[in-house]
């Protein structure tokens, strides 16, 4: 077995799409290649539609295409709905995780929803339950992953 195992889905916590775009290339670069390797693997990758509007808050017009584009246009990403479910679920999983910060809990809850067995960040302060590796998103971690998945 590998160290990330063979994941059916990645999802994509909503700081790693703000390294990819603003962030230093010491990073910005490694994940410009994990993100070339999820254009290609359709379907690999997803996040919640709730990193657009995390990711779209206070950016310029400029970066708000390049989010756009990334996200929404590049077919990279699997979007998922913030529905109801998820959010009375992301209730109860706040309360049994002791997890204080709503956002992250709505990612992991849609995580663990889509059937994603690693969740890329870059907090790894993130809760997740037995079954989800959490994985940094730097460059070490990053290029581990992109061997694994190549």
């Amino acid at each position: 077995m590998t160290e990330f195992g063979h994941p059916s889905r990645i999802y994509v916590d909503s700081n790693v799409f703000i390294y990819a775009v603003e962030g230093p290339p010491e990073i910005a670069d490694p994940l410009e290649d994990l993100l070339n390797l999820f254009r290609t693997r359709a379907g690999l990758a997803s996040t919640s539609e709730l990193t657009l509007a995390e990711v779209l808050a206070k950016v310029d017009m400029v970066r708000h295409r390049d989010y756009l584009d990334l996200i929404l246009e590049s077919g990279a990403f699997r979007l998922h709905s913030v529905s109801r479910d998820i959010l009375i679920e992301t209730a109860s999983y706040r309360r049994t995780m002791g997890m204080p910060k709503l956002l992250d809990a709505i990612h992991v809850v849609t995580a663990i929803r889509s059937g994603c067995r690693i969740m890329l960040t870059a907090d790894l302060r993130i809760k997740v339950p037995d079954g989800i590796s959490l994985v940094d998103a730097d460059s070490g971690s990053l290029s581990r992953l992109i061997r694994e998945l190549s």
